[in-house]
């Protein structure tokens, strides 16, 4: 197996990658979510951000978590968004109110979808940037 072959294997996965992209859904997903429920009051646009930052958060942290990482972590940023998605699920079940109250298996499926997607299009990014001499 030569060494760019090497390069697109992930497994053994990258737990730091994982935990980082965790911490990353929690302070760049959950904190923007709950400043918008907060402001809820103000009107429907206030609603239709949150209701776009619930699927488009997903996939702009999981873009930049592939983009950023030293070589290929597309499973990464998958794990961490359904790890995240589980969280949300358990823990703030009963206070989604409203329009954006979404079904556990939807959520799950839509965090795989939107980091899976986001993750590789990062990683294609990442690898068309001009390499440093």
């Amino acid at each position: 197996m030569t060494t760019s072959q090497q390069q697109w294997i992930t497994f053994p996965l990258n737990k730091t990658w994982i935990v980082v992209g965790y911490c990353l859904y929690v302070v760049g997903h959950l904190f923007p979510l709950a400043m918008l429920y907060w402001l809820e009051g103000n009107g429907g646009m206030v609603r239709a951000v949150a209701g776009a930052w619930s699927f488009g958060g997903l996939a702009v942290i999981a873009f930049i978590i592939g983009y950023r990482s030293r070589g290929i972590t597309i499973i990464e940023p998958i794990i961490s968004a359904l790890l995240y998605a589980l969280t949300m699920n358990v823990a703030f079940s009963n206070f989604w109110t409203g329009t954006l109250q979404i079904n556990g298996v939807l959520w799950l499926v839509l965090a795989f979808i939107a980091s899976s997607i986001s993750a590789t299009l990062g990683e294609i990014m990442q690898h068309m940037k001009p390499k440093k001499v």
